[in-house]
């Protein structure tokens, strides 16, 4: 059993539901310790995909990876849970940097939107950030049920109750999503879309991240090969955790023509991880990206 499957249960999803974000945070952060604390082989392995990065692997550090990491899965909660509460937090808590002006730059101009995504920081609350900000997104992920049907009724709700943007899942768990369709026709009519470009699949290619190798992509520099920089904005966001319930969006462009726009992507996840390392929580599954 792995961390997310532990802690993504029904007693923590009723739990996280009934609490505050304070209680609930603390419920979770203490399950995910404990959980770590009876598997030692997983811990070993998270501490040799630190060692492979050449990040700090022991003591403190390392506390505050596998914390990390169990606050990733509280956010994840919460956002199945609280999306009234998430509204909450998106309009009072998350800090926007001054580059999301590009983003309705874009809109305003119709050009369509490519939101690269990686497994950093607080990104259960990327698609209620763009919709509190009036912008609707279409995110291209795996949600198997019940996950996708409570994203997607927490959306509607918020989107009814405050007149906000929605989210759309392209839902890859569903057979009878045409997801190629989905995201071309999106980006045709000018949308926003999200994806993300560090899980590794057969679409991937050696990539360099702190001067490591990893593989990325996603096969997302195929998708892009055939726009422009004028006729598409590429952009990475992160939603870093600057405190206890506050968090910063920050958010960097990307230009086709510099050539290699999977590797400047990679660029932008390594400033984020030298900066706030325990929030990249990927590094638990890193192990599955790393070339053989």
């Amino acid at each position: 059993m792995s961390i997310g499957k532990f802690l993504l249960n029904r007693e923590n999803l009723e739990s996280v539901g009934r609490s505050s974000f304070k209680f609930g945070k603390e419920r979770i952060i203490s399950e995910g310790l404990r959980y770590f604390e009876k598997t030692p082989d997983e811990v070993a392995q998270i501490v040799k995909n630190l060692d492979y990065m050449g990040m700090s692997s022991s003591g403190k550090a390392l506390d505050s990876v596998l914390e990390g990491i169990s606050i990733h899965y509280f956010e994840k909660l919460f956002v199945l849970t609280k999306s009234f509460e998430m509204h909450w937090i998106a309009t009072h808590r998350i800090e926007l940097d001054e580059n999301f002006g590009m983003i309705r730059e874009a809109k305003a101009s119709g050009i369509p939107v490519f939101v690269a995504q990686s497994h950093f920081g607080a990104s259960y609350f990327m698609g209620i950030t763009f919709m509190v900000n009036g912008l609707d997104i279409a995110s291209v992920g795996k949600f198997p049920e019940p996950v996708g049907s409570m994203i997607v009724n927490g959306s509607n709700m918020i989107s009814q109750k405050f007149g906000t943007g929605k989210t759309k899942l392209i839902n890859v768990a569903d057979p009878a999503t045409d997801v190629p369709y989905e995201m071309l026709s999106t980006l045709m009519r000018g949308g926003i879309l999200s994806n993300v470009f560090d899980e590794n699949n057969q679409f991937c290619h050696p990539m360099e991240l702190m001067g490591k190798k990893v593989m990325g992509g996603s096969g997302m520099d195929i998708f892009l090969k055939k726009y422009t920089d004028e006729k598409i904005l590429v952009v990475t966001p992160f939603i870093v955790r600057t405190g206890d319930d506050t968090y910063r969006f920050e958010l960097d462009r990307h230009y086709l023509s510099k050539g290699n726009i999977i590797q400047s992507f990679y660029n932008s996840l390594e400033k984020r991880i030298l900066a706030h390392p325990a929030q990249w929580y990927f590094i638990h599954e890193l192990h599955e990206a790393i070339p053989e």
